[in-house]
């Protein structure tokens, strides 16, 4: 209820104080404001608004106060400190917005450009954006002050401290994003020739400068308060920082990959006889090669800052993880690509071979011909080098490759490249024989030779890219196989039983069943403590009802025992209830054990128990049932929309 209470309170505190500042900006602008009509509609609008939201604000922030100074919790509640930090992002980035324009219109009038070639207020006077700016710098002002009380006071400071580091890095993504649409614009204005329109290069070069002038000063100062923070070791391995490095690598790799795959097509092009002029060619890569320059900048810092944090990890597992993760990224958008260029290839020559008509002017062919070389030349590169090194860490035999096998991304890697194969040899099957069977009942269409053949390439396309993985797959299960047998003869498992009790035997059938080759003894307790031959042993197993009448040696052997301690739940008093259920069902708490005990030998956390019910089966096919045929479809499209001409 504490919760509901506080949402509502700064959630109302926040929309009627937004409406406040809008309403005294609207009444200072009307103040300053030449049309008596207009000024008079303005006034109306920004008194009602006024009056509305402040009485509204004062009767929501006010009690929000008052809690913050009677409860500690209230004051170091994660939502006071979003409904701060929201709030100032919610002023000062119009500030910021404000500031361009003015910077806009500057250069404008240097460069002699009308008003209308601004970026961003073009109809606004210097006059509307400085009110703007003092309103919102009055409300962010207060808020501010009150938020550097709240952080001398506050005893918790996790939800403030959380709270702050995401609001910093939004600042440095809005500093970089101006930044790097600037230089952008910059090196276009560069890189263009006087061909193009003379007032938009030059409007090209003001919005360009008013990014830098901008989002330089943004960016620096944001970036360097993220780097100040690094001293506090939470902020160093804070997840937040590293999802940020990582998706800005990305982009970067992006944005070098697909602008240098225009740029050769259009070299391509320009090599298989389309004719270019140098003002022609420069202009027609000026937006890739200016792209290509500033994100390449991007990724080579931001790749430098994400291998610094990799390599400071001291936890060499963890290290290798994060390191996975960004070359199968880099890995799966290299084979789509190569992918996609070798249809595109394969496509192209089966079109010269049954003379396809050009449908799209001219240079039809030769520019379908530099799409498919320069996806390639794109594609291939990135997938084999970023591909290869995974393959040569997963076919290791010592613990790092143990790890690479096993590894989340590896697996989702490979099944994923296995699916979309498995479902496009479906897709591209069915369309094959939709068209052979087509023609033998009689209905041929003018080019069916060419998409039987067309058909025919991206099966076997799919083809090899469904076996190609599916090897991996199996290459990696036969090394894993392999390194658990061993992990398992390393793991031996020693079980107490009482000399009638039937649950020794039952247990172990139950691990020979899940695991052959773990090696297990058992030890009746009534002949004595365990000898030296239990000195190796990993895990000890003890039924429940055998666990409770264990004499007191035995209680001690155990508490002194280094290994694993695994209590079997298997007694059937009525009087004795299992939270978990499993009391109930002696099978399944075997099955359970033995599961446990493989988990252990193979160093990994057991799961959790979970029982599962008809029910869940149920939802399970049901859920197959409907999702194949949406899958199915989706397939279907893909390739409809790649053989399309």
């Amino acid at each position: 209820m504490r919760i509901i209470r506080r949402l509502y309170l700064y959630v109302v505190a926040f929309i009627s104080i937004e409406v406040a500042i809008w309403g005294l900006i609207g009444l200072a602008r009307s103040a300053f404001s030449g049309d008596v009509g207009g000024s008079t509609s303005q006034l109306a609008g920004a008194l009602s608004s006024i009056l509305v939201s402040v009485p509204v604000f004062l009767l929501h922030w006010v009690p929000a106060q008052r809690m913050a100074e009677s409860e500690k919790d209230e004051r170091a509640s994660r939502i006071r400190a979003i409904f701060f930090y929201g709030l100032l992002l919610a002023t000062l980035i119009p500030i910021t917005q404000n500031i361009l324009v003015l910077i806009n219109h500057f250069w404008l009038k240097v460069f002699n450009l009308p008003a209308r070639e601004a970026f961003l207020g073009s109809y606004q006077s210097w006059t509307d954006n400085v009110i703007a700016m003092v309103m919102n710098g009055m409300i962010a002002g207060y808020f501010a002050s009150v938020l550097r009380q709240d952080w001398k006071i506050l005893a918790d400071q996790e939800n403030f401290v959380e709270t702050r580091r995401i609001y910093r890095y939004i600042w440095v993504l809005y500093g970089l994003i101006m930044l790097v649409v600037g230089m952008v614009q910059v090196l276009q204005f560069i890189f263009s020739t006087a061909e193009m329109v003379g007032s938009s290069r030059s409007s090209m070069l003001s919005n360009g400068l008013t990014l830098l002038v901008v989002g330089i000063p943004v960016w620096l100062y944001a970036w360097l308060q993220v780097q100040k923070s690094l001293k506090d070791p939470e902020e160093k391995t804070s997840l937040l920082r590293r999802v940020i490095l990582s998706i800005l690598n990305l982009i970067g790799a992006g944005g070098v990959l697909i602008p240098a795959g225009i740029i050769l097509t259009i070299v391509f092009q320009a090599i298989l006889g389309k004719p270019f002029t140098f003002s022609a060619f420069m202009n027609e890569i000026s937006v890739p090669l200016s792209t290509l320059i500033t994100l390449g900048g991007l990724w080579f810092y931001f790749g430098r800052m994400l291998q610094a944090e990799i390599e400071w990890l001291p936890d060499s597992p963890r290290r290798a993880a994060l390191r996975r993760i960004y070359f199968y990224l880099l890995a799966f958008c290299g084979l789509a690509a190569s992918f996609l260029g070798v249809f595109m290839l394969l496509s192209f020559l089966s079109d010269l071979a049954f003379d396809a008509p050009a449908v799209s002017g001219e240079y039809w062919l030769q520019t379908r011909l530099s799409i498919a070389l320069a996806t390639i030349a794109v594609g291939l590169p990135l997938w084999i080098k970023t591909w290869q090194p995974m393959v040569a860490e997963a076919l290791q035999e010592d613990e790092s490759g143990d790890h690479a096998r096993r590894s989340l991304i590896r697996k989702i890697y490979l099944y994923l490249a296995i699916f979309v194969g498995v479902m496009g040899t479906m897709g591209s099957a069915g369309a094959l024989l939709y068209q052979l069977i087509n023609a033998l009942l009689g209905s041929t269409q003018s080019d069916f030779l060419r998409t039987v053949f067309t058909m025919i390439e991206l099966l076997l396309l799919f083809i090899g890219l469904m076996v190609y993985h599916w090897r991996a797959l199996r290459k990696d299960t036969a090394l894993a196989e392999a390194a658990i047998q061993d992990r398992y003869t390393q793991f031996p498992v020693l079980l107490f039983a009482e000399e009638s009790s039937g649950f020794a035997e039952a247990l172990t059938a139950a691990i020979k069943q899940e695991a052959s080759s773990l090696p297990v003894s058992v030890h009746i307790t009534g002949q004595g403590l365990p000898g030296e031959e239990s000195a190796n042993t990993k895990a000890v197993v003890i039924a429940s009802d055998h666990l409770i009448s264990l004499p007191q040696t035995f209680r001690l052997w155990l508490d002194n025992f280094d290994g694993e301690r695994i209590v079997v739940p298997t007694t059937h008093d009525d009087h004795w209830r299992w939270v978990f259920g499993m009391g109930q069902d002696s099978s399944l708490g075997l099955k359970q054990t033995a599961k446990m005990l493989t988990s252990l030998a193979e160093g990994e956390e057991p799961a959790p128990f979970r029982a599962t019910t008809t029910g869940k089966i149920a939802l399970y096919v049901l859920g197959g049932m409907v999702g194949l045929p949406v899958v199915l479809s989706i397939i279907g499209m893909v390739i409809e929309f790649i053989l399309q001409d």
